[in-house]
């Protein structure tokens, strides 16, 4: 068999095919390409029936792309040499099941999507990796990263894992995007504290992002199931800040003075208090302010200036006099709030006098007629609800 291969490896060299591109159409081209210790070229596999084992074992090195997408019959690929690639991509193989590459340490993009009977995904230790993304698969763990700078980080739905452990990581320069993987995900990024892009986290169960201090573009918190949400170090968060749908039951930013654009605090049912813990020193909204939720008290004790619109919306003790009060550093207020007295939480034995609880909306505007108002108030909603989709 060494023989064999190395008389193949002479030919492939004779032939100059480990220094060119190549579109495999057949396990012949594979051999060829197998035959290289170092493939100078992109590689790709697309659509060739009929494999169901990949093998590429004797490849060290491929200065280009390694595509593997469309092979509907392949179940396992072995890249048992591989070290480094400029990319590696295993895209859209529906009954591939395993993916090894044990000793791959540098690639600069490296995508695992759409395979969804994939269960193991071997890899050691990725030191040094621009794009990383795995999205639709069945795998239950990742392998090593310790890369520490980071372009783009993109985990989604992969139901069956629950670890998510980039706590090598301490910058990137685009976004991370963090959704829809196993029920009880723990995420660690305990080391970040840049994010160049947008930053996005959802259906989380544990969340350690406790050195973050800076992220350039949309600052996201959608359906995740812990109970408290602590950013103590984010200081500057160049755009939105939007906490959807959360569990949370208290929330804390202590050293953010600014955020860039809007901030929206909407549908986490069991957050009921924006006390003076919550902002403590945010000073400046230049965009908008959407609370819509169960609130019984809003205190910003340091907010000095809103450009944009406050809205308003919910139910609960608090009033909407006690709201404007609290944002008396915006122009314009709409608030629509049912303020519900302390007596009525257990009120279903007492007799409807058809008042039930009190409604209580008012508009505060400066500059702005009630239906400017009520327009902005549903640009503004639309713009949130698009945030979820």
């Amino acid at each position: 068999m060494k023989c064999i291969l190395a008389i193949t490896t002479i030919a492939a060299l004779a032939a100059g095919a480990c220094n060119k591109d190549i579109t495999v159409k057949s396990q012949t081209d594979i051999n060829t390409v197998n035959a290289c210790q170092k493939f100078q070229g992109d590689v790709v596999i697309d659509g060739v029936s009929g494999i169901g084992a990949l093998s590429l074992d004797n490849v060290q090195q491929i200065t280009g792309d390694l595509v593997i997408q469309n092979m509907y019959d392949l179940q396992t690929v072995s890249l048992g040499q591989l070290t480094s690639a400029n990319s590696l991509k295993v895209i859209n193989n529906t009954n591939v099941y395993k993916v090894d590459v044990p000793k791959l340490t540098s690639v600069s993009d490296f995508q695992v999507i759409i395979n969804p009977n994939l269960k193991e995904l071997t890899y050691k230790n990725i030191s040094s990796v621009d794009n990383f993304q795995i999205i639709t698969s069945y795998i239950s763990q990742l392998g090593a990263f310790t890369a520490d700078e980071v372009a783009n980080i993109e985990v989604l739905s992969n139901l069956q894992l629950v670890t998510l452990d980039f706590s090598s990581v301490k910058t990137t320069s685009g976004y991370i995007n963090i959704a829809n993987n196993g029920k009880n995900a723990n995420v660690t990024f305990s080391a970040l504290t840049q994010v160049g892009g947008n930053a996005s986290f959802a259906d989380a169960t544990t969340l350690d992002i406790s050195k973050l201090s800076s992220i350039e573009d949309d600052f996201s918190l959608y359906t995740n199931s812990f109970k408290n949400l602590t950013v103590g170090q984010l200081s500057d968060a160049k755009k939105s800040i939007t906490l959807s749908g959360n569990k949370f039951t208290a929330i804390s930013f202590p050293k953010l003075t600014e955020v860039g654009s809007s901030l929206n605090i909407a549908n986490n049912t069991n957050f009921k208090s924006i006390s003076k813990t919550t902002f403590p020193v945010l000073d400046t909204v230049p965009g908008s302010i959407i609370i819509d939720g169960s609130f019984d008290n809003i205190t910003f004790p340091s907010l000095k200036e809103v450009d944009g619109q406050v809205s308003l919306k919910g139910t609960g003790r608090l009033s909407c006099n006690d709201a404007e009060e609290a944002l008396s550093a915006a122009s314009n207020i709409d608030c629509s709030l049912e303020t519900v007295a302390d007596d009525e939480d257990n009120s279903d034995d007492d007799e409807d006098d058809g008042d039930s609880s009190s409604s209580k909306k008012s508009s505060k505007t400066s500059g702005a007629s009630s239906h400017t108002t009520t327009a902005a108030f549903i640009g503004s909603a639309v713009a949130l609800a698009a945030a979820f989709f």
